[in-house]
This record gives structure tokens, C-alpha cells and sequence, in this order.
């Protein structure tokens, strides 16, 4: 591909090209490079090992001992030589190859000479360039040069125009007269057409990559030269060294340091060019052309493009917001103005607070996946990563106004507080302050962000030690702020029926003012309210800035060595080791003597005959069908090798997946067979599919995925050791021994190369042993010649077993060209152009072209020819698809399908080769649901105990959040505060459910995301991996549960007695598998992360309010109450916990719980109270004064939960239904799913 861009390139006025194009800029730019004796250190491959958690907090524990060890100079880290006494030079305007084996350090190097250099540990050597080193380009001219790494990142709903909008106007030099829209339309259009992708503007970009650069040769040793020539890199480097070749680079070296690192001249014009395209109001130490203002606002014009571009969950989370509002508002409808009514209004103010805070959870997840974008943009000199956080705060201002004003709107009237404009205004204001605040704060410890907010435990019970929290969260000054609103300038009652006390009352049925009552109760005042207002908006300021800091030490190159992770931290053992370079350099010749592999094929599988006949493909698109793929035909047959091949854009893989009956959406039409007989279910899996991506099990070992693959895939009566085997053989034959225990990882981690990844994906399809078909989407891309020539051969070799391979294939050279029997060209628009035998040397394809004037010139590779045919714009180019419509060719295809159809249709046996797989119960899966099952939950199970951090983040998080809230509310007493308090308490604590609902939500996207990309064809069946999802996390929540009941229990002051210890404890391992499924539930609701995030904040904050902790059941609205109370599971939970926790403890007031009244004249207060206590809760304090009298609103625990409705004798039924709704979550879930 990269061969033909070039060509088209120079053959359409190249030069005008560049001279349109600015960021050329010849004039100084003459610097070049060199290095000489360069050594890369790097961190050798297995000392870490896996990462699992008892791994990770081992490491913790022990990093005081290894920092001070290693500042000692004591710890000594085992290393490896990545590269070793590089020297080589560069003259401006030259062009430099670098090429080598997978593992060579062709990355490395490319890396160190681009100084980007973070992952190693050491580089030895000297690197200039001209006469400025390394060190002082990475420090002042880092943008001037870069390193395009091999995978690309971007934003997934940006089109390819507005990401290439984005890097022009960050880049555009100062002295450009043209405005920036001016100037980046005109270069987005030369860009693109100067690489054929002008189509291309208006595509969604999506974070793959596409790697095509193949020129394979053969590198074989004659037997007659064993011993002659260097056999491995060691001998080879000392012959080089030893060679004029060497001695000629030498004399290269020194000539370009005394023509150009000793010409000050290029290095001052190199330092006044970069200076000339840089602002004037940049400092010269910047690497960057643009100030930052410029920056902030280019990113907030991305913001709003990447928010146009994905509208829908914008959408959604606005429905969220109205939900919320009109679900959770009418609960308070009407609260009366007394004790109840007030602490009603409180909650309802709390509450407020809440669901933003949950929503500003999402921020977290947004910021991590941008990383390694802010990463390249850092490094490619567009912006300062903290010009994407201040633009993003900034950004959110009129969106959150907006959700804040909506959310009001139908919030604040429901709950019936102040009807004033100032009041209602006021009430946006400091939500919305405080929404921005915590957008910028983003943490995930949200019970503790909250915890000192003064709603509970109430400021004046605070304990001293956290009054930090208090002032360096915004939740304190935003709830008073609220309640100081809301609350002046009304008065408290109590009607002469009750004998309760309003807080701030001196005697029973006396009102009280809301301003009183806000003092004494919670210790807050009105008259704060703007100075709280004011103290947000500098904790939101404070917040971007450290986000800045932050998000700028983040974004840099992780230090040490991005080296392979072995399943042991200990070396691998010699045997398991390559044992020279010449190891991996005769693997051609391995497979060159292996001439058969070994039972390929399934025994007595019959030939394959392929055909598709008319295949048309469309999608709707704005609104229209649009057809990607035009009456497409064509044959597969057994031994023979099919390339799909055509211009980007073309619809090759497109064509692919239609084939192999991988497309999900979308109209296809056409008739496919396979000898004869129409596909049935068992299809998918009797063929093999190598993506154009490499998506694995991260976790899972190179060995392990194979494994994994031969065991779900291969037909059942195959036994388990024949399997494993074949296995082994795939391994030798694709070159894998040497990484075979290493971990796959993610793209980009640095541990599998590309070309290694893509070997396990082949691998992992060859481990299944297809009998129908084996499809590959661009197989070569990423690998380098050698390994794509190895690779094909090894193709060849599959399809003389008989079955048949079809694969799309990129500009490939002439030599592998030429070892594909057929190819099928498409054009533009997916319209066949040409289908056939290639012939020997190309021979027939080239003579088709020839007959109608399209010649092929004497050293042209025939496959560039037949491309840059079909894809010209010239005046005069012919119409390809019409000629093959009326070609003899395409009438003999029509006769061939037509033959191979009839033919193995009128066979007495009909044997279809996918039947081999298919079994009378089972024809899609190979094996049983429950074998997919078992095999899913033990890979899934490996996964998660090797996924260190995630088991860390998610106990970690649970256990600093629930430690901190129960010493917050240490030992809580059993006072009517204290009652509360414990309440309160149990209430926070069971937040850790929406705490750690982003990790569990984390988890299972990106399980999905793999099932949905490539195991769900024909694999396993999606009931396995969410059965293996929800068997292996339940473990995990029990034992991170137990830890927190042992952390937390005693701690609140919960009785010491065993039956409600551990009734208690039932119904904690019962909210973690309850947390499970709600995690889930959320997920298989919702497409993303986001969105999940979102709906985490509304239904949690749902389950809470009707709960009836905070808002007692006979104060619901006449709607509620006979329903939503009885349908809500956190409902039950409180009920069994709280009925068991406060049963018969005796409750002591404290003077300020205390009712004081005074007797009638001639009576005591016991007599005077009698009647009033003998239907009604609580005691008499003094009931032989005859003044003063003192009543105690509750004697014991379980009057104060008659009034929540909950009762301890309903224990046991509480837990029940608790487990049914358990249970229910579980089962919505495969519902939904």
C-alpha cells in the first residue's frame, strides 16, 4: 500500500504537493542525525511476573525497603541489551531503513532515535543531531521530532476531517496569514488526496490500526555455506564490523560531523525556523507553537464536536437527569413543616447533592481512556495536557448549567420548597456550582466525598480529625448553601397531638424558627450562604489545577521497560529459550522441510467446495441505503490459495465478513453455498477467521489462548490430549516456543509485538483446525517480509490439505503475489472488476488487463499494476466492472459456480464438511453449554486472579471508603442521634455497591467487547461467559465483603452478640452478590461505560430514597407508598440489618433529645404522661418532678424502627425476599442479555 500511495504520489504533481503544504518547510530543517555506540538498557523479560493482588500488595509493602535499597545502590535490577552498539548517520534529507526479525529492536532504535525514550531504563551512547543532542532536542524542540508509533489511538466519534481540523490548527505556524479554518481545509485536501484518502473526510475514525508494508525474500542457508556465513546476530555484527561496508559508515560519521554538526549556520537557522512558526506569546522553551489559551479554546471546540458526534448518550443522560427529577422529587411531595417534615426536606436537599456527585464518577473514566490520545498529542508538540482538563472544565459549564436547570425545574416545585424566584434561582446556582466543582474532583470515594457534607453525621457530632475532609470537600458548603435557602424565613411546628421536640424549641409545641432549628440541629446559617458559593467555585478552580498537575505527570512514557510478562516472575528455563538468533532465522526452513503438519485436517473430512453467487451487501447511512458490495460471485476450491484484493475503501473486508456470515447488520443478499448444500448453523465454526485486529484474552498466555481455542473448537470426539498436541504443533510451526508462556496483553502495552500478536491470531484459528474454510483479514499487516513469505508458504500448505483459504491482502509483492492461485479484484463501490487464476507469473490476470490496453511495463509488480489500473482517475480510464460484466471470464465463472453446485449436489453421499462439528443436540458449539461453561469460568477465573489491579482497585476502594465511614460515626451511642448515626452509617456503608460499580462495569465491557468481536462465532455460547462473569466475581465480593463487615461492624458499636452479628453478616454477603447483579444489570442495560455510569447515579439514588431510611414510609406520597416502598430490595436489606442491629438495645437521650413540658398544677409528670405513654413510645425521664418534665421520645431500639416500618421480628422474611431479589437480578440479566 505504502509502495502505491508513493507512486501515486510522485506521478500526481508531487511537487506542487509540497509546496502547497507549510509543515514541509525545507528552510531549517538540514539537520539530520547520528549515533554512534548505542546501547539500549531495558528491564528483562519475566522479573516481574503477573501482577495478581497477593503480587501487587507484596510489591507494596515492600517498596519502602526497595526505594531505600535502591538509593543505596543495593537493588540491582535485572536487565537486558535491547540494542547494542548501533552506529549509523543520517544526512538531511536522506531516507533510512530500518530492518530486522521480530525481537531485533527495530522499534527500539526507531524510538531512541526519535528521542522517546521513557520506557527504557538506560541509553547509552551518543545521539546528536547536527550539533544539538538528544537531551537538549528532547527538552526544547521534543515536537521537531517525532515517532509514529505502529498502533493508532483516536477518538471514536470524530470523523477522519475534524481529527486532521485538530492537528492543523494546533500546528499552523504564527507567521501563516490564512485563518485557521482556511488553512486547514486547504491542507486536509492535500493530505488526503496526496494519500488516496479523500473518500475517506466524513468516516468515523475508529482506534484500530492497519499496518501493510510487505516485501518477503528468502533467507535460507545453503548447506554447502554451514560455517562460512554468520550463523547468529553475534558473528554477524563482528563480520560487519570487520567489513569496508563498516569502514565506509565511519567515514560517513565523520563527514557529517564536520559538514553539518560543526555548521553552527543549519543549527541557528534550525533554531530561528522553529522560533518563526511559534507565537509570540510562547516562551521559547515551549514545545509547542500555540499559546495556551489557543490551545484551551481548539479543545473546547473538540469537546463539542466529540459531544455532536456521540449526541445520543448526551441524550440519554439528559433523560436520566428528567427521571431523576420526576422519580425521586414527588417522594417529598408536601412535607409538613415539623420534625419529620423537616428532616424530609433535608434529605430531599442531600439527595440533590447525591445524584450529581454520582454522575461526576463518569469523569474518571473519560480522563484514563484519553490518556494514551494525550499522550501522542503531547508528544507530537498539538497541546499541553492541561489544556484538556481547563477545556474541559470550561467546556462543561454550559452543559452541566443546562442539566442542573432542567433537573430544577421539575425538582425543586415537586418537593414543595420556597416558591420565590430568588430562592429557586439560588437553589440552580449552588447546584450547579457544585455540580462543576465535582466534575473537576472526579474521585471515586464517593460515601466519603459526601461523609462530612453535615447531613450524617451532623456537623456538630462531627469527630474533630475530620474536619479536613469538611473543608477541602464542596459537599459541606453546597448543603448549607441549601439548607440555609430553604429554611429562613419559615417556622417549625408540632401539632397538639405529639409530644415531640423540634431541635431549637425550649418547651413541646412550641414552633420554632428554620433558622434556629438549622443552628442547632446542623450547625449551619443563612448567612453563609455566599461565601459558601464563593468557597465552591475556588475549590472547583483548585480542583482543574491539580487535575492539570496531574493529568501532565500521567501522561508521560511509564518508566523501566515495557518487557513480556511470563506466568512465573522467576527466568525461564534455558530449554524454553531460543537457543541462538539462527533459532528464529531458520524458521522458513522449517517449514520449507516440514512438507505435511501433522493432521491439518479433521480425518475423514471431505473436500470443500465454496461458491457465492450475486452477493450484494447494504446499510442505511443518513438516512439512505447505501450498497457497499455490488452482485458479487465467486468459488472456493479445495487446495486452492484466494487473494480478495482492491483499492482502500473497496469493500475487501467487507466482502470477508459477508462470506464468512460474520455481518450482523445490514441487508445481504445472494446465494452462498458450500458443496451445495445451503449453510447451516454450524457454519461459523467449521471455518476460521484471522481478524485484521488481534483480540485476546489479555491475561491468557500465548500457549492458554491456543489452548483454549482447540478445546472449545475442535469437534468433541477429538480427545482432550490429541488436542493439546496439535497445539504444540501450531506453536512450532508459527515460531511461538520462545513466547509461549508469555502473557498476550493488550495492543500497544509493549509485551507481544505486532507481528508477534499477529502470529497468535493466526494461531489461535489454526488451533481449531477449520474444516470448511479459513478467511484472513489482512494476515500480513503488521509482519515484516521474511514473516509475511513465511506466513503465506504456510497458507499454501494449509490449502493443499483441501481446504480452501480465502484472504484479503494489501499491495503485496510480486513474489507473494504470485503464490496465490486466484484473486478477485474489487473496485470502488464493491464491484467486481476481476475473478480468476492468477496464472504462472501472473500471467493470466495480466494478459486479461492486456487485451483491453491496460500494459504492464517489464519490471512492474503485477499487483501494484492491476490496483493502479482499476483505481485511476485519468481522463479516458475505462469502466472496469462493465467490461468484466461482459467478458467471457465472468460467463465461465458463472458456468464454474453453477457446475461445482450441481456436481457435489448430485453425490449419493452428501457429506457437508461443517457435519463433521455438528452433533444431534449441538450444532453451533462444538462442546455442551456446560463444557463452554466450565472451560469459560476457569479461563475467566485465571483472568481476574491475574488482573492484579483491578482485584486491588476494587478492595482497596471498599475498604478505604467503609474504614473511613465507620470511624466517622465510631461507636455512634444510643442516643436519638446516635440512633441515627447508626442508621446513617449502614446507609453510607452500603455505597460501596455504586463505589465499585465502575470496576465490575469496567470488567464486563471488556469481556464483552471480545466475545462480541470474535468469539461469539461458533466459539461459546454468550450463557457461558455470563455464567463464568458471575460464578467467578461472587468469590471475590464475598471475600471483599467479609473484610469490610470485619473492618466496620465493631467499629459503628453494632451489638457484640452473635445471632445479630451474624445475621448481620448474612445480609452483608448478601448486598455484595445483591451488587454483583445490579453491576451487571447496568451494564447489559446500557452500550458503555458512560452511560452505565449514569444510570448507576439515577437508580441507586432511587433505591435509596424509597428505602424508607431517610424518608419513613407513612410520610411517601399516596402513590408510592402502597408500592414502590414494597418493590424496593435495599428496602429489605435495612429492614433485616437495622431490625437485628438497634433490637432491645435501651436508648439513652441526651439533654438536646430531650421533650420538656411542664405538669398541670397538683400532678407529677408520670402522672400527667400516663395516658400519652401508655399508647405511645418512649419514657419519662423525671416522673417524680412536678416541672421540667423530660420525656425520652423511645425506650428501646425497635420503637425508633416502627417508626422506618421495620421490625425484627420480620428478620428472617427480609432476608428471604432480599435473597429472591438477589436472585432477580441475576435472572434479569440473561433476560436482557
Amino acid at each position: 500500500m505504502v509502495a502505491n500511495l508513493w507512486v501515486q504520489m510522485r506521478a500526481e504533481n508531487t511537487e506542487e504537493t509540497m509546496n502547497r503544504d507549510p509543515m514541509y518547510r525545507k528552510e531549517g530543517r538540514a539537520l539530520g542525525v547520528v549515533f554512534e555506540n548505542v546501547t539500549v538498557i531495558g528491564v528483562a523479560a519475566g522479573v516481574d511476573g503477573i501482577m495478581t493482588l497477593p503480587a501487587m500488595i507484596n510489591k507494596i509493602v515492600q517498596w519502602p525497603v526497595t526505594v531505600l535499597t535502591q538509593m543505596t545502590g543495593k537493588r540491582k535490577t535485572l536487565t537486558t541489551q535491547i540494542i547494542r552498539d548501533a552506529n549509523g548517520v543520517v544526512f538531511p534529507g536522506e531516507l533510512m531503513l530500518v530492518l530486522g526479525r521480530s525481537g531485533a529492536g527495530c522499534i527500539t532504535l526507531l524510538k531512541t532515535l526519535a528521542n522517546s525514550q521513557g520506557s527504557f531504563l538506560e541509553v547509552q551512547g551518543q545521539l546528536a543531531y547536527a550539533g544539538l543532542s538528544g537531551k537538549e532536542m528532547a527538552h526544547r524542540y521534543r515536537s521537531e521530532v517525532v515517532y509514529a508509533n505502529e498502533e493508532d489511538f483516536h477518538f471514536s466519534t470524530l470523523t477522519v476531517k475534524n481529527t486532521m481540523e485538530f492537528a492543523l490548527w494546533l500546528r499552523k505556524p504564527a507567521n501563516e496569514t490564512r485563518s485557521d479554518s482556511d488553512f486547514a481545509r486547504e491542507n486536509i485536501d492535500v493530505f488526503l488526496g496526496s494519500v488516496g484518502l479523500s473518500h475517506t473526510a466524513d468516516m468515523i475514525m475508529i482506534p484500530d490500526f492497519l499496518i501493510s508494508v510487505t516485501s518477503p525474500a528468502d533467507c535460507l542457508i545453503r548447506k554447502d555455506a554451514a560455517g562460512i556465513v554468520p550463523t547468529d546476530s553475534d558473528q554477524l555484527a563482528a563480520a560487519f564490523r570487520k567489513s569496508p561496508e563498516y569502514q565506509e559508515l565511519r567515514k560517513e560519521i565523520e563527514a557529517y560531523h564536520t559538514q553539518v554538526g560543526k555548521n553552527s549556520r543549519l543549527i541557528q537557522e534550525f533554531r530561528d525556523n522553529v522560533q518563526q512558526i511559534c507565537s509570540c506569546w510562547v516562551s521559547k522553551l515551549a514545545i509547542v507553537p500555540n499559546p495556551l489559551p489557543k490551545q484551551i479554546w481548539i479543545m473546547i471546540l473538540r469537546y463539542y464536536q466529540l459531544l455532536w458526534g456521540d449526541k445520543r448518550t448526551f441524550l440519554i443522560i439528559l433523560a436520566f437527569v428528567v427521571l431523576n427529577a420526576v422519580i425521586n422529587g414527588p417522594a417529598y411531595y408536601m412535607a409538613p413543616k415539623d420534625e419529620t417534615g423537616s428532616y424530609e426536606k433535608s434529605s430531599a436537599l442531600f439527595f440533590a447533592l447525591i445524584y450529581f456527585y454520582l454522575n461526576a464518577l463518569t469523569e474518571v473514566v473519560t480522563t484514563v481512556k484519553s490518556r494514551s490520545i494525550l499522550l501522542k498529542q503531547a508528544q507530537y508538540g498539538f497541546l499541553h495536557p492541561s489544556a484538556f482538563v481547563i477545556a474541559r472544565a470550561i467546556a462543561d459549564i454550559p452543559i452541566a448549567f443546562f442539566q442542573c436547570l432542567v433537573f430544577s425545574c421539575l425538582y425543586y416545585f415537586s418537593i414543595d420548597l420556597q416558591c420565590t424566584a430568588s430562592a429557586f434561582w439560588i437553589f440552580v446556582l449552588i447546584v450547579f456550582a457544585y455540580y462543576t466543582a465535582v466534575q473537576s474532583l472526579f474521585r471515586s470515594a464517593i460515601p466519603v466525598g459526601l461523609l462530612y457534607s453535615g447531613f450524617g453525621p451532623g456537623r456538630p457530632t462531627q469527630h474533630r480529625w475530620g474536619s479536613w475532609l469538611r473543608r477541602a470537600s464542596p459537599s459541606p458548603y453546597a448543603l448549607e448553601a441549601l439548607m440555609g435557602n430553604e429554611f429562613t424565613g419559615i417556622n417549625l411546628t408540632c401539632s397538639e397531638s405529639e409530644m415531640v421536640l423540634i431541635t431549637g424549641s425550649l418547651k413541646a409545641h412550641d414552633p420554632v424558627a428554620g433558622s434556629v432549628y438549622l443552628v442547632d440541629y446542623f450547625g449551619y446559617t443563612r448567612d453563609h450562604l455566599w461565601r459558601n458559593f464563593g468557597i465552591i467555585m475556588v475549590l472547583w478552580f483548585l480542583y482543574t489545577v491539580l487535575g492539570s498537575i496531574g493529568l501532565t505527570v500521567m501522561t508521560r512514557e511509564s518508566g523501566g521497560s515495557q518487557s513480556r510478562i511470563f506466568k512465573s516472575s522467576k527466568q525461564r528455563d534455558e530449554e524454553s529459550l531460543p537457543k541462538s538468533a539462527a533459532s528464529s532465522s531458520s524458521a522458513t526452513q522449517t517449514i520449507c522441510e516440514d512438507s505435511q503438519p501433522d493432521g491439518m485436517r479433521i480425518e475423514g473430512a471431505p473436500d470443500s467446495n465454496f461458491t457465492f453467487t450475486d452477493v450484494s451487501y447494504t446499510v442505511a447511512h443518513d438516512g439512505e441505503d447505501k450498497q457497499l458490495l455490488h452482485k458479487v460471485s465467486g468459488y472456493a476450491r479445495p487446495g486452492q490459495l484466494t487473494a480478495l484484493m482492491g483499492a482502500s475503501g473497496a469493500g475487501k473486508t467487507t466482502l470477508l465478513d459477508t462470506l464468512a456470515q460474520r455481518k450482523r447488520t445490514g441487508k445481504i443478499e445472494g446465494t452462498f453455498r458450500l458443496n451445495g448444500e445451503m449453510l447451516d448453523e454450524s457454519f461459523e465454526r467449521s471455518c476460521g477467521f484471522v481478524m485484521q485486529q488481534d483480540i485476546h484474552e489479555p491475561f491468557a498466555t500465548v500457549r492458554e489462548a491456543l489452548e483454549f481455542s482447540a478445546h472449545l473448537r475442535q469437534p468433541a470426539h477429538i480427545s482432550n490430549e490429541d488436542k493439546m498436541a496439535y497445539v504444540e504443533h501450531i506453536i512450532h510451526l508459527l515460531d511461538l516456543e520462545n513466547i509461549a508462556e508469555a502473557l498476550v496483553g493488550q495492543p500497544g502495552d509493549g509485551q507481544l509485538s505486532v507481528e508477534e500478536r499477529k502470529r497468535v491470531t493466526i494461531g489461535v484459528e489454526l488451533a481449531a483446525r477449520p474444516s470448511s474454510l479459513l478467511f484472513l483479514d489482512e494476515p500480513t499487516s503488521g509482519l515484516d517480509s521474511q514473516a509475511s513469505f513465511e506466513l503465506v508458504l504456510f497458507l499454501r500448505r494449509i490449502a493443499a490439505e483441501g481446504i480452501p483459504v480465502l484472504c484479503t491482502i494489501h499491495q503485496p509483492s510480486g513474489v507473494l503475489f504470485d503464490m496465490f492461485d486466484q484473486v478477485l479484484l474489487l473496485a470502488p463501490g464493491g464491484r467486481t472488476v476481476y475473478f480468476g487464476e492468477t496464472g504462472e507469473n501472473s500471467s493470466k490476470v495480466v494478459d486479461y488487463f492486456g487485451r483491453h490496453d491496460a500494459t504492464i511495463g517489464s519490471d512492474t509488480n503485477p499487483a501494484e499494476f492491476i490496483l493502479s489500473t482499476v483505481t485511476s482517475k485519468n481522463e479516458g480510464s475505462l469502466d472496469w466492472p462493465a467490461i468484466w460484466r461482459a467478458s467471457a471470464e465472468n460467463q465461465a465463472l458463472e458456468a464454474t459456480i453453477t457446475q461445482l453446485n450441481s456436481t457435489v449436489a448430485s453425490k449419493e453421499t452428501k457429506i457437508n464438511p461443517s457435519q463433521l462439528y455438528a452433533s444431534s443436540s449441538q450444532n453451533k458449539y462444538a462442546l455442551s453449554l456446560l463444557a463452554q461453561t466450565i472451560a469459560d469460568t476457569k479461563r475467566h477465573w485465571i483472568s481476574v486472579w491475574r488482573d492484579g489491579m483491578y482485584n486491588f482497585s476494587k478492595i482497596a476502594k471498599s475498604l478505604f471508603v467503609s474504614m473511613f465511614i465507620a470511624f466517622s460515626f465510631f461507636h455512634a451511642g444510643y442516643t436519638l442521634q446516635g440512633l441515627q448515626n447508626q442508621m446513617i452509617a449502614l446507609l453510607l456503608l452500603s455505597w460501596i455497591i455504586p463505589t465499585t460499580c465502575a470496576d465490575l462495569q469496567d470488567l464486563w465491557f471488556r469481556k464483552w467487547a471480545i466475545f462480541t468481536a470474535r468469539e461469539q462465532n461458533g466459539i461459546y455460547d454468550w450463557r457461558a461467559l455470563l455464567t463464568a462473569l458471575i460464578v467467578v466475581e461472587i468469590p471475590w465480593q464475598l471475600f471483599t465483603y467479609t473484610l469490610v463487615y470485619l473492618a466496620t461492624y465493631w467499629t459503628v458499636g453494632y451489638p457484640n452478640e452473635t445471632p445479630i452479628a451474624g445475621l448481620y453478616y448474612f445480609m452483608w454477603i448478601l448486598l455484595g452478590i445483591f451488587g454483583t447483579g445490579y453491576s451487571h444489570l447496568l451494564a447489559a442495560l446500557f452500550p458503555s461505560a458512560t452511560l452505565g455510569g449514569y444510570a448507576n447515579s439515577l437508580f441507586w439514588v432511587v433505591l435509596m430514597i424509597v428505602s424508607g431510611v431517610l424518608t419513613p414510609h407513612a410520610y411517601l406520597n399516596d402513590f408510592y407508598r402502597p408500592w414502590l416502598f414494597w418493590i424496593d430490595p435495599m428496602r429489605y436489606f435495612f429492614g433485616a440489618s437495622l431490625g437485628s442491629v438497634l433490637h432491645g438495645v435501651a436508648v439513652e437521650c441526651s439533654s438536646s433529645d430531650l421533650v420538656v413540658f411542664d405538669a398541670p398544677p397538683g400532678s407529677t409528670c408520670g402522672q400527667y404522661a400516663a395516658a400519652f405513654l401508655g399508647s405511645n413510645p418512649g419514657y419519662i425521664v423525671n416522673p417524680n418532678a412536678t416541672a421540667d418534665c423530660s420525656y425520652c421520645p423511645y425506650s428501646v431500639g425497635d420503637e425508633y424502627l416502627d417508626t422506618l416500618d421495620y421490625s425484627y421480628g420480620q428478620r428472617w422474611w427480609n432476608w428471604a425476599v432480599f435473597v429472591g431479589f438477589c436472585c432477580t437480578n441475576f435472572m434479569l440479566v440473561y433476560v436482557v442479555v
